[in-house]
């Protein structure tokens, strides 16, 4: 019965790779569906120190996500898929003056959430129908697992110190995908390959928010602030710089990742409306019609309109660029707070009479508490 199921297992493994690799995905592993005990312990231990910042886990979510049988009972194996979403766009440089905002290199495409899950959906069924009693669930990203132990556990790739995945092939530009199943596969040896004593993503960090272990505050890293539905803090503001969504300075400074090529998938190339960066004037007055028809296909699209609209004023005040003060005044009536309050600190960053004139007659009508605060340090912080 042994020599059986494992002459099974060594049948279907290539058969679903095979079919896995036609869908699109770039790499594919197996490994198997044993609980992440020692990764459940680092994730506590990350957790009480804080640096899961706005993401809530308590020890049974915790619990939950490092054990696949609690999403499917009878899991045996996880099929880990990773595909690349590198194209030859040149990125927006984060640091420029201007009216324009960076978008990280993952979200300027179509929502990798539903392309990827749409191929798993396909995956899954193939395995359904080929091997008759096989469950399977997929995971994306925001699913019940850990992508990167799976992947790492799966011989996609290796953590880096700055908590990314690193593939061989693609550097850390891939999208992790995973189905757990619950047929019984060969499964693949985990890599030995390691950043070695290699740090340059440490440095490369705006806000000093990657630790030499490879733990990420979420507190102070920037993509997780601009995902944030929170005000951002504002020590950690100018360190933004034009960034509307996300930040991919330690991938781009990762040795790995140099000169590592594309999958040119069209999904995961800039859609043209988007590009690469977007008119920040025009992100801060959008309409609800204009957010959805601008970013309603994207990632970005999940934490809703005011939060882009918060970034984009953020970015506005870094862009040394005044410019910007006629559109943050008309910002300054947003009927969210959210909105409103970093409007008028960018406003005392950029300074000027302008500024301080609308500062001054935001505080004769402001009623919002935290507005109020953040217009009343503006105004005494914006030079003439």
């Amino acid at each position: 019965m042994i020599a059986e199921r494992r002459l099974e297992s060594c049948a279907a493994k290539p058969r679903i790779v095979a079919y896995a690799k036609s869908l699109g995905f770039d790499l594919v592993g197996v490994a198997p569906a044993a609980p992440f005990l020692h990764e459940a312990t680092i994730f506590k231990q990350r957790r009480d120190r804080g640096f899961l910042g706005q993401w809530h886990y308590d020890d049974a979510r915790i619990e939950g996500n490092c054990n696949p049988a609690r999403t499917l009972p009878g899991a045996q194996s996880i099929i880990c898929t990773a595909t690349s979403y590198l194209c030859d766009a040149a990125p927006h440089d984060p640091n420029a003056g201007g009216l324009r905002g960076a978008i990280s290199s993952h979200a300027w495409g179509y929502d990798y959430h539903r392309t990827i899950g749409m191929r798993l959906r396909r995956l899954a069924q193939f395995i359904a129908d080929e091997f008759d009693g096989a469950e399977s669930v997929p995971c994306v990203d925001t699913g019940p697992l850990l992508d990167r132990a799976a992947a790492v556990r799966a011989g996609i790739g290796w953590f880096g110190k700055s908590g990314n995945v690193l593939t061989k092939e693609f550097g850390s530009y891939v999208l992790l995908g995973e189905l757990i199943t619950t047929l019984r596969l060969e499964p693949d040896t985990p890599l030995r390959t390691n950043c070695g004593t290699c740090s340059q993503c440490l440095p490369s960090c705006p806000t000093n928010a990657i630790h030499e272990n490879g733990a990420v505050d979420s507190r102070r890293c920037i993509s997780d602030l601009t995902q944030s539905k929170r005000p951002i803090p504002r020590e950690l503001r100018a360190a933004i710089g034009n960034r509307l969504w996300g930040c991919d300075s330690c991938q781009t400074s990762c040795p790995v990742n140099m000169q590592k090529a594309g999958s040119g998938v069209p999904a995961f190339r800039p859609q043209p409306h988007i590009g690469t960066s977007m008119d920040l004037p025009s992100v801060l007055r959008m309409t609800k019609s204009e957010f959805r028809a601008w970013f309603g296909q994207t990632s970005m699209a999940w934490r809703g309109k005011a939060v882009l609209q918060r970034n984009a004023a953020v970015a506005l005040g870094n862009s040394r660029d005044r410019r910007a003060v006629p559109h943050l005044i008309a910002a300054l009536q947003d009927r969210k707070p959210l909105v409103r309050g970093h409007a008028a600190w960018a406003l005392g960053a950029l300074g000027g009479p302008q500024s301080r004139r609308a500062l001054q007659e935001l505080l004769s009508t402001e009623t919002d508490a935290w507005v109020r605060e953040e217009a009343e340090l503006a105004l005494s912080k914006a030079t003439s």
